[in-house]
């Protein structure tokens, strides 16, 4: 005998699981700074399902579980977001002030009546002595939990204690794709819920919503996921910004919308004049997504825009390095400055464009800028300063050292370069046919 068809469809409504799986546990869990990394931090995480009172709980780390001496909760600030997809997510956000420099705390993140999250550790920043310690990786971009996750734990692995870790931008392929966004939370680990991320947005934070007839708007995810310093542009708010260390002031800017019209441009150039001339900091980091100069092969990268407004700026300020993405292989450069002035082993600006993810474009063999060049090659950088020395240090994904240089500072000159591969040892990594170019011929 047959069943109604009433039941058996019942039947199979109950055996398929929600297209969604609406939760109230914690995702997509990360820390980033919004005002003094020594003194304060945001937290910020995602449900799948509305919840009460979410909240951070958060104390100074002692090695004695379950102590509760001195614990602080607090409130989270909470916005739903819906995404392309259709999936409504509810993202949750702490600025935790009046912390202590050079502290290590551990914190968790829920609901009085759950569920809850692990107890995460962090540090803030020291301010008792001018030194600092960053990773900076390039474009992931695409297949991003598959190939990129090799490269944040490398970087990871090789500087657990730094202080941040900066994606010079395209964490995704598509801004508004909740997919590639849980792949990128999914590389990153615990990494993101226990170092402090500096993100910067690239073109492809940008993106159409519906179809090809609609604008490109900033991910509809960035803002909520990202709370970042608002000291920049006012309607770029958390794409243009800067953050002082005690040893460094970092400057965020948006080269795509800076790019999108001269008006545009000449609102972040007046800021960055601002910026660059009220800065106290010993050591200048400028970070942003389309180099100034490009190596790569094809019809793309150039951008005589960008030289003509920023690089004066860089070179009047002296900005020490300036870290880019976009153009899917390795190029760095200490000899872009023309200036009499500048003696021997002396460097203006150094440029640097790099690439984590597994998207790989060529290289032009004619024209070269760069002073060690690389592609078909993941890569990070883990960059350090003391005092007045910056180290950096480029490394392949299998942790072989690919570049390496210091930059010291002196008295009323420029800074001094301390070059530790000869050019005349420097192999350059190539495609499998010995090619610069992944092109046809």
């Amino acid at each position: 005998m047959k069943l109604p068809y009433v039941i058996i469809a019942f039947l199979l409504w109950i055996g398929c699981p929600d297209t969604y799986g609406q939760s109230k546990v914690p995702e997509h869990l990360i820390l980033t700074t919004y005002d003094d990394p020594s003194r304060s931090q945001a937290i910020t995480w995602r449900t799948s399902a509305p919840v009460d009172n979410p909240v951070v709980e958060i104390i100074k780390a002692t090695a004695a579980p379950y102590d509760t001496v001195g614990l602080r909760s607090i409130k989270a600030n909470s916005q739903e977001v819906m995404a392309k997809e259709g999936q409504m997510y509810y993202y949750h956000s702490s600025k935790i002030g009046h912390l202590s420099p050079g502290m290590l705390y551990r914190y968790r993140v829920g609901t009085a009546s759950g569920p809850w999250g692990p107890w995460n550790q962090f540090q803030t920043v020291s301010n008792e002595a001018p030194t600092l310690e960053f990773i900076y990786l390039g474009d992931i971009q695409n297949d991003i939990l598959s190939w990129g996750t090799r490269t944040v734990w490398a970087g990871h692995r090789k500087a657990p204690s730094a202080d941040f870790m900066l994606f010079a931008g395209d964490c995704v392929d598509n801004g508004h794709n909740n997919g590639q966004w849980t792949e990128w939370f999914g590389a990153l680990g615990r990494v993101g819920e226990t170092m402090n991320i500096v993100p910067v947005t690239g073109n492809h934070e940008y993106d159409r919503m519906e179809d090809d007839r609609d604008e490109k708007t900033l991910s509809t995810f960035w803002q909520p996921q990202f709370v970042l310093p608002e000291n920049g542009v006012g309607h770029l708010s958390e794409s243009v910004f800067f953050i002082d260390y005690p040893a460094m002031r970092l400057i965020v800017l948006n080269s795509m919308v800076a790019l999108s019209s001269e008006k545009e441009l000449k609102l972040q150039t007046a800021w960055l004049e601002k910026t660059l001339a009220e800065n106290n900091k010993k050591w200048t980091v400028v970070t942003f997504h389309h180099p100034l100069f490009s190596a790569r092969d094809g019809r793309y990268g150039d951008y005589p825009a960008l030289r003509k407004y920023w690089k004066p700026l860089f070179e009047k300020y002296q900005v020490d390095l300036v870290l880019t993405g976009h153009d899917h292989m390795y190029g760095r450069s200490a000899h872009q400055m023309e200036s009499n002035n500048l003696g021997k082993n002396e460097t203006g600006p150094v440029y640097v464009v790099s690439v984590a993810g597994p998207k790989m474009y060529g290289m032009k063999e004619e024209k070269r800028w760069t002073d060690r060049a690389g592609v078909n090659t993941q890569l990070y950088q883990v960059i350090s300063i003391v005092a007045d020395q910056l180290a950096y240090r480029a490394y392949t994904v299998t942790d072989k050292l690919y570049d390496s240089f210091d930059l010291i500072k002196q008295k009323e000159r420029f800074n001094r370069i301390e070059e530790h591969i000869p050019f005349d040892l420097r192999s350059e990594n190539r495609f499998p046919d010995g090619r610069y170019t992944n092109k046809n011929r």
